[in-house]
């Protein structure tokens, strides 16, 4: 990684000290992408070596005292930037990075004024932010030499990134190579406002909220819906019939027959057990099958009332 004025004024750990890294991420631009960076630098470097703000931290009662500790702990931040992180606004229109209240400014000022390590991974094509782009107190973000991550190249991509850290101190404890999985780091939660509105459109489905199994009092929000059928037989051909949809696009549903009604609940664990676009694509597919079958479930219906009427 070539060396800027910056990069050399910033200090060095100590053998002594624990090294770990602070991720430093927007769920509404980057959270996909971030719990896999998470994950893959927990099980190359082991569960201490990495902090991220996760819903078992949002769920605590003073999960801003958490994140500070976290960042204060760190000698690495890792700041993951994708195609919205300059442009996600509050209610007013205002670009959330100008705001001092901001948490994501907040947390890269105080790596910079504390001048720990700082590795910004880019998701976008178009690269790291301009100087002129960012506020006074980040603006010189602009001038570290970023890492890239891409869905095509990712694990060739996160290996680089896991033998710099290596560079700088960390010490792996797997041996040999780890394999990481490829992800869809364009993933992003659907803002509220654009769920509500997308709802309306699939009919039938609603939003539910649970708790997540074996992490309570962690939630899941799922969409959910129950088909019925005209028969189990084709309560089977129409999970097989999605089958084929889910097999190319590598998004699973949480789904259960029962006799003739199929279950479904769809949710993406990448951003945090939550319906992405992925599940309101399925959700699309499910009806569009669906549709072949409706007519033959009215019809089973109506045969079942007449033999009840007899």
């Amino acid at each position: 990684m070539p060396k800027t004025k910056q990069a050399a004024k910033r200090k060095r750990p100590s053998r002594a000290e624990k090294l770990r890294v602070f991720i430093s991420y927007r769920r509404a631009d980057s959270s996909a992408a971030s719990r896999w960076l998470f994950d893959a630098i927990q099980r190359t470097f082991g569960p201490d070596s990495v902090f991220m703000d996760t819903e078992a931290i949002r769920v605590a009662a003073e999960w801003p005292k958490a994140i500070h500790r976290g960042l204060e702990q760190a000698t690495h931040v890792i700041a993951v930037i994708g195609s919205q992180w300059l442009r996600v606004t509050d209610d007013y229109g205002r670009r959330r990075i100008d705001r001092d209240d901001d948490w994501v400014r907040t947390e890269l000022a105080h790596a910079l004024h504390q001048r720990k390590r700082i590795l910004p991974i880019v998701l976008a094509p178009d690269g790291m932010p301009r100087a002129e782009a960012l506020p006074k107190a980040i603006e010189s973000l602009a001038y570290v030499q970023p890492f890239e991550l891409r869905n095509e190249r990712w694990e060739s991509d996160l290996n680089l990134l896991v033998r710099e850290l290596e560079k700088q101190g960390f010490e792996r404890v797997t041996t040999g190579g780890v394999r990481y999985p490829t992800p869809q780091v364009s993933i992003t939660e659907i803002p509220q406002k654009e769920f509500t509105a997308i709802l309306k459109t699939l009919p039938g489905w609603s939003e539910v909220v649970s708790p997540l199994p074996g992490q309570e009092p962690l939630q899941q929000v799922e969409l959910h819906k129950a088909f019925e059928l005209a028969s189990f037989q084709q309560a089977i051909e129409f999970m097989r019939e999605v089958s084929e949809f889910v097999v190319k696009t590598q998004h699973h549903p949480r789904w259960e027959n029962i006799w003739r009604t199929v279950t479904v609940s769809l949710s993406t664990w990448d951003i945090g057990h939550k319906p992405s676009r992925l599940d309101v694509e399925l959700a699309r597919e499910m009806e569009r099958v669906f549709r072949k079958y409706e007519g033959g479930e009215k019809q089973a219906l109506s045969l079942k009332r007449r033999k009840h009427a007899t």
